[in-house]
């Protein structure tokens, strides 16, 4: 049962079931209304809510930039949105174990076309830091000799992320995390990305490997 009215001034209105017709700045538009959520959820939509709550979480240290550097928006696809569906891509639902499995190797925090690093080491000889190292692969261009690293982090099993901008250039060539005690003994998933100097241009991010902190 439902009720439809129809006025010469204010125009149609009302819903009927799970159908609502509104006026929305002059213009008639009709809708479903959602379905209400049942009582019970079963284990997998459990999990599938898990992964959600997952990537958002690991995401939220990088949001910022994911939003200026995932790409260009599509449509309605927004970089946000496009960065978001990399990490449920990446966050793996293991259904025998009940498991939210993350794909290191798949996750990204940046895409774009300038020239993307090339990771050549990554070592944690000093206690509570790792030290990534990357090529100059500039071709001795100074515009890209000046391009900014841009670092992501996390620990193996653990939901959040560290976001570090700017830290060295393409040329440097390496840069050392100092981390907090707590980090030692951890298994660390490290990230490379490199931003223009401008901010105009960002390559696509590369997953360097994971390193065991001292």
């Amino acid at each position: 049962m439902g009720k439809l009215s129809n006025s010469l001034l204010s125009g149609s209105y009302g819903r009927t079931g799970r159908l609502v017709v509104a006026n929305v700045g002059g213009t008639e538009i009709l809708r479903h209304r959602p379905r209400k959520q049942g009582q019970t959820t079963n284990p997998r939509q459990l999990l599938v809510q898990q992964r959600m709550r997952e990537a958002y979480s690991f995401l939220t240290s990088y949001k910022h930039f994911a939003t200026k550097y995932f790409g260009r928006k599509i449509g309605m696809k927004s970089p946000y949105n496009m960065a978001m569906a990399n990490l449920l891509n990446a966050f793996e639902l293991d259904y025998t174990l009940m498991q939210v499995v993350p794909v290191y190797g798949d996750i990204s925090f940046a895409r774009g076309s300038r020239t993307q690093a090339i990771a050549t080491g990554l070592t944690s000889a000093a206690a509570n830091s790792f030290t990534l190292q990357w090529m100059d692969n500039s071709g001795g261009n100074p515009v890209l000799q000046t391009d900014r690293a841009q670092i992501l982090y996390a620990a193996e099993g653990e939901n959040t992320s560290v976001f570090m901008e700017n830290v060295a250039t393409r040329l440097e060539g390496t840069f050392t995390a100092p981390l907090t005690p707590d980090w030692s003994g951890k298994t660390v998933h490290v990230w490379l990305a490199f931003l223009a100097d401008d901010d105009s241009a960002v390559s696509n991010s590369i997953y360097a490997g994971s390193v065991v902190v001292s």
